[in-house]
């Protein structure tokens, strides 16, 4: 299995949206078994899913029980091919003073969910803030999606990002940048000179294909539905779809 964060510290770049549409594609158009992570205790991506957390399924369960099987915290959704470990507001009582949460038990489950090969794909969605769910998707992660709007405080904010990947490396030595993927994309000089900025000084790999802003995006977060569903010739689908198959192709798969 490999495990993908989606990981970025600036609210409205499109993390969420981004996680949630490359486990559709994997699994509708790839045919892969994806395994969807709420690492963040707003908990949209379940709410995308219509899947709600309780007691015992649940990332906070998980990081506060772990010593079990690994179904106990997966929940089926409603698509084919696709399961979660879903999160709520109890997923912030990780950063609280006193907190029993052990961000390594995150790791352990993909581990065993590698030794099963229970799924193909791990996606994870991370909140923005760099606290205990943050670090246990991380240590669990084979790879970083960076969503990023290509405007100038969301590439300022890149060195701060990096930095906290590189402190990683000293628990996750294998973590490394699959890419950052532009989103909202209007085609603005001013998006055209942050991207070449970034894809000549920020020694990352830079995903070719754009995400381009299209309104049917925020219709499918509101219905909870599938952009790919929703509206599948829309500009931000279509380029959803290339941006996987660059991935796959980039990974070798």
């Amino acid at each position: 299995m490999r495990t993908i964060a989606f990981l970025n510290q600036k609210g409205g770049t499109g993390k969420t949206v981004s996680a949630a549409s490359f486990g559709r594609c994997l699994a509708k158009r790839h045919g892969k078994r994806v395994l969807m992570m709420d690492a963040d205790f707003q908990g949209n991506l379940s709410q995308y899913f219509r899947v709600q957390a309780d007691e015992i399924n649940s990332m906070w369960a998980l990081l506060t029980g772990g010593a079990g099987f690994w179904e106990e915290f997966v929940t089926g959704t409603d698509e084919p091919n696709i399961s979660i470990i879903p999160s709520d507001m109890t997923l912030a009582n990780a950063d609280m003073p006193g907190s029993n949460a052990k961000p390594w038990q995150l790791r352990d489950l993909v581990t065993v969910l590698q030794e099963d090969d229970a799924f193909d794909f791990g996606i994870i969605d991370c909140h923005p803030y760099f606290g205990a769910s943050t670090q246990a998707a991380l240590m669990a992660a084979d790879e970083v999606i960076i969503p990023l709007r290509l405007e100038t405080f969301s590439v300022d904010g890149m060195r701060e990002i990096l930095l906290q990947l590189k402190n990683m490396r000293d628990l996750n030595p294998q973590l490394r940048v699959a890419g950052i993927l532009g989103t909202q994309y209007m085609d603005t000089p001013e998006e055209r000179e942050a991207y070449e900025y970034l894809l000549h000084e920020s020694g990352l790999p830079m995903f070719r294909r754009l995400i381009r802003m299209s309104p049917p995006v925020m219709r499918s977060v509101s219905r909870h539905e599938s952009i790919f569903d929703l509206s599948p010739r829309s500009g931000a689908a279509i380029d959803y779809r290339f941006a996987v198959a660059e991935y796959l192709e980039g990974v070798g798969l």
